[in-house]
């Protein structure tokens, strides 16, 4: 299929935006293969002075998460027709459109450039990047470098395995990847069968205060017969030195107990006598997904009440939601760092260990790892944790809150984005503590649904290889570190904190993302001139600080040499 063979229309003229990220003015509609133009009309702006409303716009066709288009009037005679587009970044753009032909001519065309199935035709592909790349995004994380870096504080306690070579054994796992190393790859091959998705567990994260690793994996597959695989309980056991180990379920036991009656479960105690077992509840997918088109709902509802937006905020279940992701990390990163003793290894796994499981082990590291606070730091992790770790974007992310798919519906959810709101939460109750802004956050949101770059294209590093991404699209990293970009996300408040970040999980603790949930509601010039305006003065207060430092210096240099000329003299003097 060409692209072009799908555009019923190519060009809507005189068409008024009545909402969208512009005022309100007329101007044109252009349909192209990938993107969606409105051009505003020479003169249509209702305020001159504003230079900004006069530039057109572009929307991403796979931006757009749902498509509506209507008549203008109930009158059976009147003319044209209401283009509403709903994005998956929580934008509404609202069109009229004098002819109803036209419009409906033009919902069709974007209805299915935004849901092409696959993604082989998708932008990416069709990118040609405009800047010089300085630095290769797709190296952002190796494994060898990883695990070099793990070798320095345990040299023997692990090593690379190939045993997924060519994705035989895993089809959502990289082909290497870190594991115990006294563990052979045929053990590693049987531990796969018995475990969901053949994930079995891999090293995630290497606490180097007190050598406690964090391993994830995907549910064992228990069953109703209670089925056991004596390499799964040796490949653990071979975590374990001087204490026992804990296994950190993410699912609620109701749900971990229903799972065992679909062939799921969770270990026993009988067979994993070394291990304690602890549940860390925390939503299921559809519930998330739901979850979101509530808060939502809500976010863009302009006429609700107080006491209804407080209602309505508290029956979404997002803040709880977030709250629930943070008390299980902050659950994962006490046992690593605080159980008492060193070398405690923790196991983290939920259902199928491609949602909850990364999203825990990767919040667990945001609190305690420093590194994993900085822009170079955070790159490595999304791309260690979620991108090889196989976290399936093109699925969950196939639609955002006001959509489902017909095929992808049970399998969409904001996972990543949860992710997000959650480094969103550490960054409010530790300002200082990360290199990164809020708008770097919401960028990484916005490309994880549709974007020009190939990062988050695919469900796992096997479809990016079958594809030919790394070799034909532009990673997102390559454009975040190119330095006049980079300059724009660092926080300018950043000061290298080496502690661990414990997170408030109390209710008065978790907020609103406002420039998330009510970006489009809301006029931020005056916030964004006060933020500028506090972000000037802060490198103000470095500049001057730098300069008292170099005056220190210099005065105390003077003063030797005065000290050394009163030495010389008094000495000239008694002679």
């Amino acid at each position: 299929m060409e692209l072009v063979d799908a555009i019923e229309i190519p060009r809507v003229g005189n068409v008024f935006l009545r909402q969208g990220p512009r005022r309100e003015q007329r101007g044109s509609l252009i349909l192209m293969g990938h993107h969606m133009i409105f051009a505003p009309q020479a003169d249509s702006s209702n305020d001159p002075n504003n230079t900004a409303n006069k530039e057109e716009f572009c929307i991403l066709h796979r931006m757009i998460d749902r498509v509506v288009s209507e008549p203008r009037s109930r009158d059976p005679n009147s003319k044209g027709g209401i283009l509403t587009l709903k994005c998956k970044n929580f934008m509404i753009c609202v069109f009229e459109v004098l002819e109803l032909d036209e419009c409906m001519a033009a919902a069709r065309t974007i209805e299915t450039l935004s849901n092409l199935n696959g993604f082989s035709l998708d932008y990416p592909f069709f990118y040609r990047c405009p800047f010089t790349i300085l630095d290769d995004g797709w190296r952002a994380f190796d494994v060898e470098s990883e695990f070099a870096r793990v070798s320095m504080n345990a040299p023997e306690m692990f090593r690379v395995s190939e045993v997924n070579k060519d994705f035989k054994v895993c089809a959502s796992y990289p082909e290497k990847v870190i594991v115990p190393r006294g563990i052979g790859d045929d053990y590693l091959r049987i531990s796969a069968t018995f475990r969901d998705g053949g994930r079995f567990p891999v090293l995630a994260y290497f606490h180097r205060h007190t050598k406690s690793p964090i391993f994830r994996c995907s549910q064992p597959l228990i069953g109703p017969t209670n089925r056991r695989c004596k390499e799964d309980e040796t490949i653990l056991n071979a975590l374990l030195s001087i204490a026992r180990g804990i296994i950190i379920d993410t699912r609620s036991k109701v749900n971990a107990q229903s799972a065992k009656a679909k062939g799921g479960g969770a270990e026993t105690q009988q067979c994993y006598s070394q291990w304690r077992y602890v549940t860390c509840g925390t939503p299921r997918i559809k519930d998330l997904h739901d979850s979101l088109a509530k808060m939502v709902d809500v976010s863009i509802d302009k006429s609700v009440s107080s006491d209804r937006w407080l209602s309505r905020l508290a029956s979404s279940s997002w803040l709880s939601s977030i709250a629930d992701y943070l008390n299980a990390a902050a659950n994962v990163a006490q046992c690593v760092a605080c159980e008492g003793t060193q070398e405690v290894p923790v196991v983290v796994h939920g259902g199928e260990g491609v949602d909850s499981t990364i999203l825990v082990t990767s919040l667990a590291q945001m609190i305690l790892d420093p590194d994993a606070r900085t822009i170079r730091g955070f790159q490595s992790l999304i791309e260690r944790e979620w991108i090889c770790g196989g976290h399936p974007f093109s699925l969950r992310n196939a639609h955002s809150a006001f959509a489902e798919g017909t095929i992808t519906g049970p399998y969409e959810a904001p996972v990543f984005l949860a992710f997000l709101d959650c480094v969103w939460q550490l960054t409010q109750q530790f300002q200082h503590s990360f290199e990164f802004t809020e708008g770097f956050l919401l960028d990484l949101f916005e490309h994880s649904y549709a974007s020009e770059f190939g990062s988050f294209l695919g469900n796992n590093e096997m479809e990016k290889q079958k594809h030919q991404v790394r070799q034909h699209t532009v990673s997102l990293w390559s454009y975040v570190n190119n330095p006049e970009i980079l300059k724009s996300y660092v926080n300018v408040l950043y000061e290298p904190n080496e502690s661990v970040t414990w997170p408030s999980v109390a209710p008065q603790s978790i907020q609103v993302w406002e420039r998330l949930f009510l970006r489009w509601q809301r006029d931020w010039t005056e916030v964004n001139a006060i933020r500028e305006a506090a972000v000037q003065w802060r490198l103000k207060e470095r500049q001057l600080a730098s300069k008292a430092l170099s005056l220190r210096r210099q005065l105390v240099e003077l003063m030797k040499e005065a000290h050394l000329a009163k030495t010389l003299n008094d000495v000239r003097v008694a002679d």
